[in-house]
């Protein structure tokens, strides 16, 4: 007869004596999203660190210099020290309250006053022309056409200004170190542009209230592929202009479609409607990754997040969900196969913290069994049975023969067999 179902304590124990070093990353169950896991402890004697702690702290320093200290300090392949992994941090977060200053600032603020004035009397009609009878890509592009020159005419001022410039290439580096310190799991000048387009709108289109939407996102979206942040960032850009409020980042939902997207591309079809029971429909997935959906958007094709919205944004009945369904929203791409789920909630505290650590880890883990079976034993310790799972899962997908991931599945699963007495 099968064995019960293991105490998650007892299923923590086995998994510690299968699971292998995944080279001390996921030490540690209560980090913020964006800790910085693959950092060490300074040393006393380290220059190189020195160095480019002090051309990251100096005024006079340039791009140039603080990037050759840079690649001076990574050149051993080593984590950078927590001392500059927190630098960095201080460093970046400083440079977004910049750029916050600048989009309030008098010249800015002078040709985008009247941007919210200008657009709110059009933008019941270019929400009709979304779920119209009729619809098409014509009438939609002449129903947002005033908006979005609204918006162009609006930002024109900042985006040509040099301190906006001068603002943007020391983000982009900032969130380049970032990267190496294990604060985010990548970054792209596509997600550069959505961002810093998005807290303009948010400033100025928008509500002062979805303002901390817009900051919260921007830091749960460390923790995912930027091009599905960007498709996030563009969506709730979007959805500003519409007169709707921004949608929360679930990352319950990132998960979700992920794994949605990562199975269309392992089982070779296209379609919401899963081959495997359990995960049959939109609902089922975000339910197993314990959230829930209303509405789920798939793409296939090239190109980033911004071009994956577009393509939705013609469709009618995919523009509709990404503007009706839900408080929340992830986007999660395999290739170039994208799902995008509507529906969840905000997280916060510790569940926010918890599937941060999760996503990041598991985007960082990508087909290596030893890291999957890592992330295995770190979502057993921290009770994510199902998450744990699915990662045991994947392992055995890519080793069928893995006899340390068949064991700690066979007692999730409660399939252990009975010792001869």
């Amino acid at each position: 007869m099968n064995a019960p179902m293991p105490h998650p304590r007892r299923l923590l124990h086995l998994l510690s004596l299968v699971a292998v070093c995944a080279h001390g990353a996921l030490a540690g169950a209560t980090l913020p999203p964006d800790f910085p896991t693959r950092s060490r402890p300074a040393r006393p004697d380290d220059p190189a660190a020195a160095a480019f702690l002090g051309a990251l702290a100096s005024s006079a320093s340039t791009a140039e210099a603080r990037r050759a200290a840079w690649e001076t300090l990574s050149a051993s392949g080593s984590p950078p020290p927590r001392a500059v992994a927190k630098a960095v941090a201080q460093a970046r977060e400083r440079a977004w309250k910049q750029l916050d200053e600048l989009i309030r600032s008098r010249t800015v603020r002078q040709a985008a006053a009247g941007l919210h004035k200008t657009i709110a009397p059009k933008q019941a009609a270019a929400r009709g022309a979304v779920g119209a009878s009729g619809f098409s890509k014509e009438k939609l592009d002449r129903a947002m056409a005033p908006l979005e020159q609204a918006l162009d005419d609006a930002i024109g001022p900042l985006r040509q200004a040099e301190a906006f410039q001068a603002l943007r290439a020391r983000i982009a580096e900032l969130e380049g170190y970032a990267v190496g310190c294990g604060l985010r799991f990548g970054w792209s000048d596509e997600l550069l542009e959505a961002l810093c387009t998005l807290r303009f709108v948010a400033r100025y289109a928008g509500k002062p209230s979805w303002l901390e939407t817009v900051d919260g996102n921007r830091r749960l979206g460390a923790c995912i592929d930027p091009g599905e942040h960007a498709c996030i960032a563009r969506l709730n850009w979007h959805r500003i202009l519409l007169g709707l409020a921004p949608v929360h980042v679930d990352l319950r939902l990132v998960v979700a479609a992920k794994k949605h997207s990562e199975e269309m591309v392992a089982k070779r079809y296209f379609s919401h409607e899963s081959p495997t029971p359990a995960l049959k429909g939109f609902g089922a997935r975000a339910a197993r990754e314990h959230t829930g959906a209303r509405g789920e958007c798939i793409a296939a094709g090239g190109g980033g997040g911004a071009a994956t919205f577009r393509m939705w944004y013609y469709s009618q009945g995919h523009h509709k969900i990404m503007i009706g369904a839900g408080p929340a929203v992830g986007v999660g791409r395999c290739r170039n196969t994208w799902t995008l789920m509507m529906g969840g909630s905000r997280m916060r505290g510790a569940t926010a913290s918890k599937m941060g650590r999760y996503v990041r880890d598991r985007y960082r883990a990508a087909d290596d069994p030893a890291r999957l079976l890592a992330l295995a034993k770190w979502c057993a310790d921290n009770r994510l049975i199902t998450q744990a799972q699915d990662e045991l899962l994947r392992i055995l997908e890519l080793e069928p023969d893995n006899q340390p991931a068949k064991k700690a599945l066979d007692r999730i699963r409660g399939r252990a067999k009975p010792r001869n007495h």
